[in-house]
């Protein structure tokens, strides 16, 4: 072999090495994925949320993140356990793994009405070494394939002031396609209720359970007994916005009852050519028809009973203390000193 063939050889040996094809490598392998895991994050980030899981959360969820800390037995709901990797607030479809982002949501927000408060103050880098500890208490996220997050349909009401149609169409849904009734309160009649299932194309009811207007409990995927929130009086606890009342319906509660609607949101018309009576969109409708629920809940603080002061004033813990007592005026007259005081 003459010389150029060699240097040739030689290189197409080298370039394995040298790293020929680096377009596709983007470099920073310590940072995982937004979705799922689909590659392993370094050590080095899984010990950073290591040590900020001693700091922030093993005092609920356990050392060995399957919730059973000493503090669990007086919570309820129960910490999570990250053993089973059955999260309740996600964007995927339910039974599905969350993605980071979910993840990172839930522990910057926390959770209203439970023992999770909001992480709001730490690092980017920290949250991210506690999303990649979590991950490795369970095999589920090294077994299964990255899940997709549901997709967010166009809200047709975005930009409406008046939302009592949204809202109206809402309570229909809810009460006579989604019979949301069946877990969660019903906010109608029953008559209305039968009047709304014929709107939607289904069949009616003889009967109905007893409590209708109450949550029912029933059993979780762990055999606990949870209760689905009266939206008139208990928490919501992945978030009190449209948007999150759109992916919680939208998406569904792992692990409960409570299943994926966006992919059941399709009833054609009566005819054909007839608008279709129920399509995704209307999870919208659905989502403001909760919201108003929510914001009819009575003010815990009446604005009048306010009071605010005029003036700065003293605040006493034990009633104003008495006023200081005037020194008596003396009753003996002033004495000359005198000049010489026989020294």
């Amino acid at each position: 072999m003459n010389a150029p063939w060699k240097r040739i050889f030689a290189a197409c040996l080298m370039c394995p090495f040298a790293g020929c094809n680096t377009a596709n490598d983007d470099g920073e392998y310590a940072r995982p994925k937004d979705v799922g895991a689909s590659r392993p994050p370094s050590v080095a980030l899984v010990e950073q949320g290591r040590v900020a899981y001693r700091i922030y959360c093993i005092g609920c969820h356990g050392e060995n993140g399957d919730g059973n800390s000493e503090a669990a037995k007086y919570f309820n709901p129960k910490p999570r356990n990250f053993v089973l990797a059955e999260y309740k607030f996600s964007s995927t479809r339910s039974g599905m793994l969350p993605t980071d982002d979910d993840l990172r949501r839930t522990i910057r927000n926390g959770l209203r009405g439970s023992a999770m408060p909001p992480f709001e103050l730490l690092s980017e880098n920290t949250v991210d070494g506690l999303i990649a500890y979590v991950k490795s208490f369970s095999p589920k996220w090294r077994e299964r394939d990255p899940a997709k997050p549901i997709p967010f349909v166009d809200d047709p009401y975005l930009g409406e002031t008046d939302l009592s149609g949204a809202i109206a169409r809402g309570e229909m849904l809810y009460h006579g396609f989604a019979t949301c009734w069946n877990c969660h309160p019903s906010y109608v009649s029953p008559d209305k209720i039968n009047e709304y299932r014929r709107a939607t194309g289904a069949g009616t009811y003889e009967s109905f359970r007893d409590h209708l207007h109450e949550a029912v409990g029933k059993d979780n995927t762990q055999g606990e007994l949870i209760y689905p929130p009266d939206f008139l009086r208990d928490y919501v606890r992945a978030g009190m916005g449209v948007r999150d009342l759109y992916r919680s319906i939208a998406a569904g509660i792992t692990g409960t009852a409570m299943p994926t609607w966006v992919d059941a949101m399709h009833v054609a018309g009566a005819n054909p050519g007839d608008p279709p009576l129920v399509q995704p969109e209307d999870l919208w409708a659905v989502a403001y028809y909760v919201k108003s629920l929510i914001e009819q809940r009575p003010p815990k603080l009446n604005p009048a009973d306010i009071v605010l002061r005029d003036r700065k004033r003293d605040i006493y813990l034990h009633g104003e203390p008495p006023k200081p007592v005037e020194p008596e005026p003396t009753t003996q007259p002033d004495s000359e000193q005198p000049s010489d005081f026989g020294f």
